[in-house]
């Protein structure tokens, strides 16, 4: 073996490489299309539909790269949304139940705010078996999903989840905003408008 064939050999090896790391570069999400994760957009959007809502959904990164392993962890936390948000709601209930939580002043706004006709344009004002905050409740719904895998604008939990209740049709626009880790577990739930 010459030397020239000592440098052919070890410039094909190389060019298999190459390939590998252009490819580990593209990488597609759920409900996203294909980012490039060594050049990063600080925001992408998309919508998905579950349980016949649309939800709006957002990636924010504060830097222009991420590793192949936050990205799979993204991906994995997208594949459970549906998941994470029958969690959310016990989360919400159990802040509910104990009445001094941000949920509890959050039904009660609603209440305070609005009259019987608007109220009743939401629930039934007239059932007598399930309270109307209960009811109120039980009419949040997922509206959307925000992911902040490496902290942008300083925020220290991986997701935020967003609901609201509708009113004429169209999701108010106060909000209860359950935050989580990456794994889905409750960091803390906050009232947004």
């Amino acid at each position: 073996m010459g030397i020239f064939d000592f440098f052919k050999k070890k410039k094909v090896e190389h060019k298999p490489q190459e390939q590998k790391q252009i490819i580990e570069e593209n990488y597609t999400l759920s409900y996203f299309e294909q980012i490039t994760i060594n050049n990063l957009e600080e925001y992408y959007s998309s919508e998905f539909k579950l349980n016949n809502n649309t939800i709006r959904t957002d990636l924010n990164f504060e830097n222009k790269k991420i590793e192949n392993y936050s990205i799979e962890q993204v991906e994995s936390f997208l594949k459970n949304i549906e998941n994470f948000d029958k969690k959310n709601k016990v989360y919400i209930e159990n802040d509910f139940k104990e009445g001094i939580g941000e949920t509890a002043a959050y039904i009660n706004f609603y209440l305070d705010e609005l009259d019987e006709i608007e109220l009743n344009g939401i629930i039934d004002t007239e059932n007598v078996n399930t309270s109307k905050s209960t009811q109120l409740l039980n009419k949040l719904k997922l509206i959307r999903v925000g992911l902040y895998p490496d902290g942008k604008y300083g925020i220290n939990y991986f997701a935020t989840f967003d609901y609201s209740i509708d009113i004429d049709g169209e999701p108010c626009n106060q909000l209860l905003v359950v935050n989580t880790d990456e794994n889905g577990n409750l960091d803390h739930i906050t009232w947004e408008s």
